[in-house]
């Protein structure tokens, strides 16, 4: 993915070049990013999968999916994750909230011409291989309902996984407009919450084809919900929702929030959403994909209330704390360098992996003792330049221009 500075130092050169110098180069000395004092970058692991668009924490094993296919890590040393297996898939975009058992992976793909639900079966970490194609299926993703013997789609479908080679469309939970219905969550056994313009609290405990309706909740804007996460299992007072605003440029009051809801009044009690800044504060002014929350999730201790990893695309990964009363603020943050995080997993109650589609997995450290205070993350951000020199030999070491970026 060709990056805004790469392209902007493309144009400078384009229109500086002194006609006598057939051709030059650019140069770029980067930083890993900037963070909050309590944030501490540890290193970046690089991803063979195309664009890196989410992952999914089963056991000691993380199931990376991407573009052209999917790794499989070891993370029992979570500072130090082994690869155990890259699969290619296949142009297979975007496959983002993949779930498993540990036994069959489920990816999704729902731009191809009619997209389909793959089954892998990934009990050899080394090499996993390709049970099923179900074709003709089109929701965002899919989630394992009772153990992966059933697959719960987006937007409607019911998928029968009891025979995973042979995966067969057995019904539908709900009638989902166009463009709505992006995950849904297994909070426990057979207690499903939809993320819909109209949330849904399904019940498929007794029949996951019949799953029945226990409670329903929007927002007075009637915005876009992209993911949820209810934790303990759906005991917590809150459950935790994020919405989407893509390609959105700046932010608005309008953007993509992260959101804690009352779960028995299945009524928004607060929200948090990320603004414009000059990235030496922290913030970007704007990101080519949007001011918006992305993939989310829980710190391990969360108990009606407590600490959030969120990606935010350009923005990187914010930590966020979640109050007894539902009110959401910022404790601390990293945003990486010529980067955009899509999602966010704690590794361990210290250890956070991001995952960035253009860069990997960037591993961070969280250390809730320590204040927020901004501090950059090796060196100082706004010593970031790009360095334009000529590749012509009479030019060669001649600087034409230096931009900070």
């Amino acid at each position: 993915m060709r990056t805004f500075r790469t392209a902007l130092a493309a144009v400078v050169l384009a229109a500086v070049a002194p006609a006598a110098t057939p051709t030059a180069t650019a140069t770029r000395t980067d930083d890993v990013g900037l963070a909050s004092s309590n944030v501490t970058y540890q290193k970046t692991i690089p991803v063979d999968a195309g664009l890196a668009t989410g992952a999914r924490l089963h056991g000691k094993y993380l199931y990376v999916a991407g573009s052209k296919a999917f790794s499989i890590y070891d993370v029992s040393d979570p500072l130090n994750p082994a690869l155990q297996s890259v699969t290619p898939v296949g142009f297979n975009f975007p496959s983002e909230d993949v779930d498993t058992n540990g036994a069959i992976l489920l990816l999704n793909d729902e731009q191809g011409a009619v997209g389909e639900l793959q089954v892998w079966d990934v009990r050899d970490k080394k090499l996993p291989t390709r049970l099923a194609t179900l074709p003709n299926i089109r929701d965002h993703t899919f989630t394992c309902v009772h153990g992966c013997r059933w697959a719960y789609g987006s937007r409607g479908s019911i998928v029968d996984l009891r025979v995973p080679a042979k995966p067969r469309l057995a019904g539908s939970w709900g009638s989902i407009a166009r463009n709505d219905g992006f995950d849904v969550t297994e909070v426990s056994p057979g207690l499903i919450l939809t993320s819909t313009r109209t949330l849904r609290l399904l019940d498929a405990r007794k029949n996951p084809l019949k799953p029945k309706v226990l409670r329903t909740g929007g927002t007075r804007d009637n915005r876009l919900i992209h993911s949820n996460r209810w934790p303990r299992q759906g005991r917590d007072k809150f459950f935790l929702v994020q919405g989407e605003t893509p390609f959105s440029g700046r932010c608005t009051e309008n953007s993509g929030a992260i959101m804690a809801w009352d779960a028995k009044k299945m009524r928004m009690a607060g929200e948090y959403r990320i603004g414009n800044g000059t990235w030496a504060d922290g913030k970007p002014a704007a990101g080519p994909t949007g001011c918006t929350a992305m993939w989310f999730q829980q710190h391990p201790s969360f108990r009606d209330g407590g600490l959030i990893a969120s990606a935010f695309f350009e923005h990187g990964v914010r930590f966020l704390n979640v109050a007894k009363s539902g009110a959401i603020s910022e404790v601390g943050y990293y945003m990486p360098a010529a980067g955009s995080t899509i999602a966010s997993y704690w590794i361990t109650p210290d250890v956070v992996y991001a995952i960035d589609l253009e860069k990997g997995i960037d591993i961070l450290s969280f250390d809730g003792s320590k204040p927020p205070a901004q501090a950059p993350a090796r060196p100082p951000a706004a010593s970031v330049t790009t360095t334009i020199r000529f590749a012509a030999p009479a030019y060669r070491d001649r600087v034409w221009c230096q931009l900070p970026l």
